[in-house]
């Protein structure tokens, strides 16, 4: 299963202080670097703006992903919190997969809401 950890600013984040001069920002690149290394992290990196990052990880189960965002070094000293979703990709360039939505999808779609009193 594929997870995304979302990071953002926590309690002992450093207002005025760009997110790469963050303490213990050293050791949680190393951190995510290593679980890179080992072929769990597909993507990684913080957003523009230094106002978080995100991780998408590979993990047989949730609570692998769980131990994973609360070992990382920034979690462990306050510097970010982490949420993470479960993420239930459709497209993905990765794997070559893509359910090839078009305009029959639409029309089912509609349908079926049409039927759902939706629209």
């Amino acid at each position: 299963m594929r997870y995304l950890i979302l990071l953002t600013p926590s309690i002992n984040w450093r207002d005025g202080v760009v997110l790469h001069n963050q303490p213990f920002m050293p050791e949680h690149a190393v951190y995510v670097q290593t679980g890179f290394n080992k072929g769990n992290i597909v993507l990684a990196g913080p957003f523009a703006g230094s106002t978080g990052g995100a991780i998408i990880i590979d993990s047989a189960n949730e609570n692998d992903v769980i131990n994973f965002a609360e070992n990382d070094p920034t979690v462990k000293n306050g510097i970010f919190r982490y949420e993470i979703k479960q993420w239930d990709y459709k497209m993905s360039k990765f794997e070559n997969e893509s359910p090839d939505f078009d305009q029959e999808y639409i029309d089912y779609k509609h349908k079926v809401q049409k039927e759902l009193g939706i629209i």
